[in-house]
């Protein structure tokens, strides 16, 4: 494996991973009753622009499967599994699944699943080479970069998976909100990749996404 950058949740302002299992499980609780919300306000709600620009750049012909890391609930799950991928929606928050369950109960080719990718093994179903798509939107800072895109690359097809992620841009973000990456950490993002493809998803470039295709190295 060549090329792929050191990145880390050091910034003081963009940290947002537990720094031990009591604050973990508060930062659980707290999501818990987010999720309780039955009007939750969302930093990002998922577009037809976004949808848009994922069949330009994320989705490729043959494609069969996809993971939603940190799926909520479930409104790219459930994207993705309408454009005919069986598609897994994983969440650390058991009130995400179960509400994301609920509401998508009629839709083909869905699931989700309780799982804590910070402080747990990979889920059972997630083996090297498995998966066509891999999405993490707005979720990242949340997790141990460093781990979870060494992950990511093992996890997607060698040659064609596309590893699909949203972050807040530092330098767009207002003073005194969660500010998520500079932009040359967002960069370093893209090194060890055979392709990669970046599109801002709002007006004020505060939020931008990244198409990751075909990991080096593998």
């Amino acid at each position: 494996m060549s090329g792929l950058p050191t990145l880390t949740n050091d910034l003081a302002v963009s940290r947002r991973v537990p720094a031990d299992p009591i604050e973990a499980l508060r930062k659980r609780m707290d999501w818990d009753r987010f999720y309780s919300n039955p009007e939750p306000q969302e930093n990002l709600p998922f577009t037809k622009v976004e949808l848009e620009g994922i069949r330009r750049h994320v989705l490729g012909a043959g494609m069969r499967t996809a993971v939603d890391v940190g799926s909520g609930w479930g409104v790219l799950t459930t994207a993705l599994a309408r454009e005919g991928l069986r598609t897994t929606g994983y969440d650390w928050s058991p009130v995400a699944v179960e509400r994301a369950r609920d509401f998508w109960a009629g839709e083909r080719r869905l699931s989700f699943e309780a799982h804590d990718f910070l402080t747990s093994t990979a889920p059972r179903a997630l083996v090297p080479g498995s998966v066509d798509v891999l999405a993490c939107r707005l979720v990242l800072p949340y997790l141990d970069v460093q781990r979870f895109m060494t992950d990511a690359r093992r996890w997607v097809r060698p040659r064609t998976g596309v590893v699909y992620v949203v972050v807040q841009v530092w330098e767009q973000q207002p003073d005194g909100y969660f500010r998520g990456y500079p932009n040359s950490v967002i960069e370093g993002l893209r090194e060890g990749w055979r392709h990669t493809q970046r599109w801002d998803l709002d007006w004020s470039e505060e939020f931008t996404a990244l198409a990751l295709t075909g990991p080096t190295g593998y």
